[in-house]
């Protein structure tokens, strides 16, 4: 029995000696991998949820890499600083196609002169979510943006792409004869001042699904509604969108209607801008990390809705790629898709 229970003591310590072994040698693995900074959008915003989700999946699965999601200014700056400095070239950023055409533009004060060939230094790895941007109103006058021609206007900050600079930048392309008074309140402030009745229109926006059959939205959006208030959808008409390509804002419209905004008063189908925002990468960045990252990511990406609902508009390989085509991709990320199979 002396010997047995020795012989046991022996090998239950080896057991022990491999165990922690085997946790040291892992430890230090991973401790040796490759980090990638991973820095787009403020604490709290989608993107930020949307980086903390690609951090977590890439610690879980995939060998050799790290990817470490910190808070970035935004997708404008974010593109502005991959242009400018050398440290955002081996980083993961994120952009849009606003922020394209803010740079190709040169649009103050984010571009202090036109970049035409942005779009071939800073390239896409995959899509981060779809915003539909639109006006809400409680003016039974306003049927239309045209209407809003000496009327108030309530924004988010200019600062916020989608909130406030999307809007400016497509009424002066697609809308130059509309003369509206903009108030570039903020995201909250903007909403609530609706929600009190100080504003009667403000600009909004939806995570949507790329063909628009699925809708979530933000909470200041649901708040709005849940106000009591009687509001309606308004959109933009097709000559708009067509004044605004030809003048440097290539936006499509997306169809919203009372399916996706069943709170809204009866009304019919309205044309909303459609933007994407995508995590981007210098052109620079390293090619086998573009593609080991963006092939992962897409095998992983029906686990995005358990970090939040929203992102389950980019939960699907389609999803991801949306729009883009091979030329917006960095090469890395178009041999993952291509692999995978939304590319051909």
């Amino acid at each position: 029995m002396v010997q047995h229970g020795k012989r046991l003591l022996q090998w239950g310590g080896c057991a022990v000696a491999l165990l922690s072994a085997a946790t040291v040698f892992a430890t230090a693995a991973r401790a040796q991998d490759k980090e990638v900074a991973l820095r787009c959008a403020p604490f709290g915003s989608i993107m930020y949820v949307m980086g903390n989700a690609v951090q977590d999946m890439t610690r879980q699965g995939l060998q050799g890499i790290k990817v470490i999601n910190s808070e970035g200014p935004g997708s404008t700056a974010v593109t502005v600083n991959m242009l400018k400095q050398e440290q955002w070239r081996s980083s993961i950023g994120c952009t849009s196609l606003l922020d394209y055409a803010y740079a190709e533009s040169g649009v103050a004060p984010f571009f202090d002169k036109p970049i035409p060939d942005v779009r071939k230094q800073v390239k896409i790895l995959f899509n981060g979510f779809y915003g539909a941007i639109g006006i809400l109103s409680t003016d039974p006058a306003v049927k239309t943006a045209k209407d809003l021609d000496g009327k108030r206007l309530a924004l988010g900050k200019i600062s916020q792409a989608h909130w406030g600079g999307l809007p400016k930048l497509f009424f002066k392309a697609g809308l130059p004869n509309v003369k509206v008074n903009m108030e570039f309140m903020g995201t909250d402030p903007s909403h609530d001042a609706m929600a009190e009745g100080r504003v009667q229109s403000v600009i909004t926006q939806l995570v949507v699904s790329p063909d628009g059959s699925r809708t979530f939205k933000p909470g200041v959006v649901t708040q709005l509604f849940a106000s009591g208030r009687k509001i309606h959808l308004v959109g933009f008409d097709d000559q708009d969108f067509k004044k605004a390509a030809a003048a440097g804002a290539p936006f499509r419209a997306i169809e919203i209607g009372p399916k996706a905004v069943p709170e809204a008063e009866a009304s019919g189908t309205v044309k909303w801008v459609f933007s994407p925002a995508a995590l981007g990468v210098h052109k620079d960045f390293p090619e086998d990390l573009a593609y080991k990252i963006t092939k992962f990511v897409i095998e992983k990406a029906g686990k995005f809705p358990e970090y939040d609902a929203m992102l389950n508009v980019i939960a699907s390989r389609e999803g991801l790629l949306g729009d883009w085509t091979e030329a917006d991709l960095h090469p890395g990320a178009a041999r993952a898709f291509k692999e995978t199979g939304p590319l051909k």
